[in-house]
């Protein structure tokens, strides 16, 4: 008579599809986490550009701005809405500030901030001015 064989994997198998586990999760977590700051940058970067047009056009229009809100409707989730004043928070510091000053609009940014700022500043969101 033959020995039965078990029926099963060994520990040597076992170990082996951790490890490989193990590294597939080693390179996709920081991928999985790099194309959601990748999203937000991109979010973020639009509606910088969204708010300014806005503030632009009902400048042009009615030729003074008194509140921001008057001129754009954005998440307050996302952005603080001031009087003439809109920011930007990541990781409890102001990284994205754009306030209307004397026949200026200003965008600033704190690329130290926090991760996504930088990424923000990598991706070519600088501090300018506009005229209105």
């Amino acid at each position: 008579m033959k020995p039965s064989l078990k029926q099963g994997f060994s520990i040597i198998e076992l170990i082996f599809v951790i490890a490989v586990l193990g590294i597939i999760a080693a390179v996709a977590v920081p991928k999985l986490m790099d194309s959601r700051n990748s999203a937000i940058v991109t979010t973020i970067k639009q509606d910088i550009s969204t708010i300014t047009t806005s503030i632009q056009s009902y400048y042009m229009i009615h030729n003074k701005i008194e509140h921001i809100s008057d001129s754009v409707n954005i998440n307050t989730k996302t952005w603080d809405l001031n009087d003439l004043k809109v920011e930007y928070s990541s990781e409890d510091h102001v990284c994205i500030k754009i306030e209307v000053a004397t026949n200026k609009l200003e965008v600033n940014i704190n690329e130290t901030s926090s991760t996504i700022c930088k990424k923000l500043y990598e991706s070519g969101v600088r501090d300018v001015s506009y005229e209105l």
